[in-house]
């Protein structure tokens, strides 16, 4: 959202808007015709008339284009409102009619809708009609019965007055409401715009820092690697070391795909550029580099065999993402990790479960919203960046306490 959208009228409060409009058409329309047909009140029709005319207008006006809308705009519309009701009290009795108050319902809305300067402006106009109202007017003269002993149902300004003030009631208790509840989500819509604009610049900080650093690891690996394979010839192939020896190469090689793939594809590759693959396709492709790269560790895989695997974007960063997870997994629980998949027309929910001993409820919350660890070599980087991931593509991740110990990660994965 941006900063000329925070000084635009929602198009919610102008549907409220035009519904306070409505009513006061309809009551205003119902009575003129019971002064004239029940009450016998000698009225000018046609002006009154216009007056109703023109909050038809302005309202089929608005409804032709239902849009955020300017101050400056919304503005003048409540200028021509309340004109219209100037020029109807005019004729019917100026302030002395009960529906002067209206007034004040305009001047609220214009107080929580318009800018300070805009609600002073809107005020004075206000103030100028009323004052104009109590010096010139018309005067609306009806017949009064003695002899109802002070009925008020019988006395037509004390029922115009009841009525108008439930009209009034009406429309705070609904439409001003309403308003307000609106204007508290277009707050929470900013503050969680706001959040959102410092998270993406941190994670596109941590973007630059990582492909910057990958550049800076590539001299210390390939140092890594020629090592490695002189000790292996020096050593020979029938000795202990040759298969840790090995085992350390592979490792380097996985470490300069990734660091390669990084440099190349960081800031370039985006996600509808992408292939689709099979879910089925893109977890064993994953799930088989993560074992690359944790040897050491055990996992169990079951999935939805009975139901044909759907279409996901298989972007780098989703993998990683996937490959964060597992990487907290086994930290916990090396000797056994559970992966749960199962897959549906509009989405796919992965759930995996370690049986180490656990998250603190005090940090749980943090985990994956902030750069925060709970292990002592550990930058908290994994599992914030797998969750901007994953909401990047439209997914969640959320984190659970086993009953009976253990942490279970339950990721959401959209398809295509």
């Amino acid at each position: 959202m941006t900063r000329g959208d925070y000084h635009r009228i929602s198009e919610d409060n102008l549907l409220y808007v035009m519904a306070l409009r409505s009513v006061l058409i309809f009551a205003l329309a119902i009575a003129l015709w019971l002064s004239k047909t029940k009450f016998g009140i000698s009225l000018p029709v046609d002006p009154i008339l216009i007056g109703i005319g023109v909050f038809v207008l302005v309202n089929i006006a608005r409804m032709l284009r239902l849009r955020k809308t300017s101050q400056w705009e919304f503005f003048c519309e409540l200028c021509a409102d309340v004109s219209a009701l100037a020029l109807i009290l005019y004729f019917s009795g100026g302030v002395s009619n009960p529906f002067a108050s209206l007034f004040l319902v305009f001047l609220t809305i214009g107080a929580m809708l318009l800018s300070a300067h805009l609600s002073w402006l809107l005020a004075a106009v206000m103030l100028s009609l009323y004052g104009f109202l109590v010096f010139n007017f018309r005067p609306m003269i009806h017949r009064h019965d003695p002899s109802s002993n002070g009925n008020p149902f019988l006395d037509l300004h004390t029922v115009g007055a009841w009525i108008t003030f439930a009209l009034s009631a009406i429309i705070i208790a609904t439409l001003l409401v309403k308003m307000v509840a609106s204007l508290r989500e277009r707050e929470r819509r900013l503050a969680a715009a706001r959040e959102e604009s410092l998270r993406n610049e941190r994670v596109v900080a941590l973007g630059v820092f990582a492909a910057g650093t990958a550049h800076e690891l590539g001299t210390p690996l390939a140092t890594i690697a020629t090592i490695a394979r002189e000790l292996e010839r020096r050593l020979g192939a029938s000795t202990e070391m040759h298969t840790m020896l090995q085992s350390l190469r592979t490792q380097v090689d996985v470490c300069k795909r990734h660091l390669t793939s990084l440099t190349q594809k960081s800031g370039v590759e985006r996600s509808e550029q992408c292939a689709l693959q099979p879910a089925n396709e893109f977890l064993a492709e994953a799930l088989r580099d993560w074992q690359v790269m944790r040897p050491e560790a055990r996992i169990e895989f079951s999935g939805s065999p009975s139901k044909i695997a759907p279409n996901i974007i298989a972007e780098p960063t989703l993998k990683q993402a996937l490959i964060s997870v597992l990487n907290n997994a086994a930290d916990a629980s090396p000797d056994k990790i559970e992966v749960n998949a199962h897959w549906s027309a509009d989405k796919i929910k992965l759930d995996v479960l370690d049986n180490g001993p656990g998250i603190c409820d005090t940090d749980l919350p943090r985990l994956g919203h902030v750069t925060f660890s709970t292990k002592d070599t550990g930058l908290g980087l994994g599992l914030y960046l797998a969750r901007v991931t994953l909401e990047r593509f439209g997914g969640s991740l959320t984190l659970n306490n086993r009953p009976n110990g253990g942490v279970q990660a339950s990721l959401l994965i959209p398809v295509v």
